[in-house]
């Protein structure tokens, strides 16, 4: 009977964790977002991930970036002055070297001064998040940007 009971609630749990994806998000949702509306960056759709969604870090549709023009993307989040400084990078769903978009070496620590500087992006980062602190409570565009072999992010209000 034991036997029975042990097997039983093995094959329940290991049915549990099918559903779930490395990420922390749902197996569909990365697959769900890469449709209408994504912008592919580097062949992989690309997500603003911080500390500005909820759950935090996570690959959510509405922070999927947007081509807005010749190698420009961007993600527009909602963000308040209490909360900060946020913390945020660009990656595809499964933090993928090569779309893990984290300040460079050269533009440490990765604090964006607003009206600034942009900060030049490592696109295979492990730790290194961009920190902003908005002037006022409101939308803000965060921006991923390619000139010639650097790839830069920096962050305006909304418009």
């Amino acid at each position: 009977m034991f036997k029975k009971v042990l097997m039983a609630a093995l094959l329940a749990g290991s049915f549990g964790f099918a559903g779930c994806a490395s990420d922390g998000g749902s197996a569909g949702g990365a697959a769900a977002a890469s449709g209408e509306g994504a912008a592919d960056v580097f062949g992989k759709p690309i997500f603003l991930r911080g500390e500005i969604s909820d759950p935090e870090w996570a690959p959510l549709p509405e922070l999927l970036v947007k081509k807005v023009g010749d190698n420009v993307w961007k993600a527009t989040a909602e963000l308040k002055v209490d909360y900060a400084p946020y913390k945020f990078k660009f990656a595809d769903s499964a933090w993928t070297p090569g779309t893990n978009m984290g300040y460079a070496s050269d533009s440490a620590p990765g604090v964006y001064e607003w009206g600034g500087n942009p900060i030049i992006l490592n696109p295979n980062s492990k730790f290194e998040e961009v920190k902003v602190t908005p002037p006022a409570d409101g939308k803000y565009d965060f921006y991923l940007e390619k000139q010639g072999d650097k790839l830069i992010t920096y962050v305006k209000e909304a418009e």
